[in-house]
């Protein structure tokens, strides 16, 4: 559901005002950029949030550079105007592992390992 009330930020020491209804308008465009970690989900897009609240500033015609803020600003400006973040993180997961899958063997041997196990 979107929200049309336009919220105040101070995004360092400046103020910006916007709504969701802004993020979302700017969300159907190609947003370039590359995330690495935290990402908005807007209609089903994952857009690197960075990038996203760049643009959309832009947009509403500040006068920002990428490095006049911060990921945790960006993030934390999204989420008080109710987008979804997520955090993506592949080093420790389980998605992670699986990738190496049938590559090594802990503890021993993975070619004596699997002669034993077929024979």
């Amino acid at each position: 559901m979107s929200t049309g009330a336009v919220k105040k930020f101070i995004l360092r020491g400046k103020e910006a005002y916007l709504s969701k209804i802004d993020i979302e308008k700017v969300a159907k465009k190609r947003i370039p950029g590359r995330g690495k970690t935290y990402y908005a989900l807007i209609g089903g897009k994952r857009i690197p949030v960075k990038n996203l609240l760049y643009e959309v500033l832009k947009e509403k015609g500040y006068a920002v550079i990428l490095l006049d803020f911060t990921t945790q600003d960006a993030v934390r400006i999204l989420r008080k105007l109710d987008v979804e973040i997520v955090e993506e993180t592949e080093i420790g997961t389980a998605k992670g592992l699986l990738k190496l899958a049938g590559t090594l063997a802990i503890g021993g041997d993975a070619v004596e390992d699997e002669k034993r196990m077929y024979d």
